[in-house]
């Protein structure tokens, strides 16, 4: 979800910044899903994605490709989740744009007078200079996907059709555990089942995680620095 995401972001924001006319709207639409809220993003989703109603099987069926189960079938429900997660990539979009934006247009002049083709000029010029950016979005996107709780538990339930109200308890995890994660196991152990002490432990690990992909990921780009050096 994190390296799609990252990928996907930046696509668009290199494509925007080479739009002539329009970037103020398609800034606007590719910006305004990130703003809907985390619920009804998901709900809409769930609609779209709903295996036998759903104008998306229906699509597919219609052209005569397979109709998933998406968010009902285990082996797809981490990809629909992914493609949601890719839906509200605006904030990245926009974060890449500022950091491709401020990239020197002499280096770019630079190596086009040295033959340097669309790929090189990426790799030699766009890369380096938007580094820290990159390194700052997967940081940032690991630690949001640590925490990822609501759209997991709304897929869930909307795709079990379990509508668990007030005084009702919910297993998340549907289907067959597959949109299980980390904080739905600490709202599980201390919220539905009482047994704090359990849920602190998994909170504690989920930290612990949390900081040593980091510190994993930082020390990559330190190494991968000093080496282009």
């Amino acid at each position: 979800m994190v390296s799609l995401r990252v990928v996907f972001g930046l696509g668009i924001g290199m494509l925007i910044t080479k739009i002539k006319s329009g970037v103020g709207f398609f800034r606007t639409v590719f910006y305004l899903p990130y703003l809907a809220p985390p619920v009804a993003a998901t709900v809409a989703f769930a609609f779209l994605l709903n295996p036998g109603t759903g104008p998306v099987n229906h699509f597919l069926g219609e052209i005569g490709l397979p109709q998933p189960g998406w968010f009902a079938d285990p082996q797809w429900s981490k990809p629909a989740l992914t493609l949601l997660a890719m839906w509200g990539v605006g904030d990245l979009m926009v974060i890449f744009m500022a950091s491709l934006l401020d990239v020197p247009k002499e280096q770019y002049e630079a190596a086009e007078l040295d033959g340097a083709g669309p790929f090189q000029r990426f790799r030699y010029v766009t890369l380096p200079n938007i580094s820290p950016i990159i390194m700052f979005a997967v940081v940032t996107g690991v630690i949001q996907t640590m925490q990822y709780y609501t759209q997991a538990i709304v897929a869930a339930k909307v795709a079990s059709g379990n509508s668990a109200g007030s005084g009702q308890q919910f297993e998340p995890g549907y289907p067959n555990g597959s949109t299980w994660t980390l904080p739905q196991m600490v709202y599980n152990l201390g919220f539905q089942r009482f047994n704090y002490g359990a849920a602190c432990v998994v909170a504690l690990v989920l930290f612990v995680i949390s900081m040593a992909v980091t510190s994993v990921l930082m020390r990559r780009r330190s190494g991968f620095m000093a080496s282009d050096d």
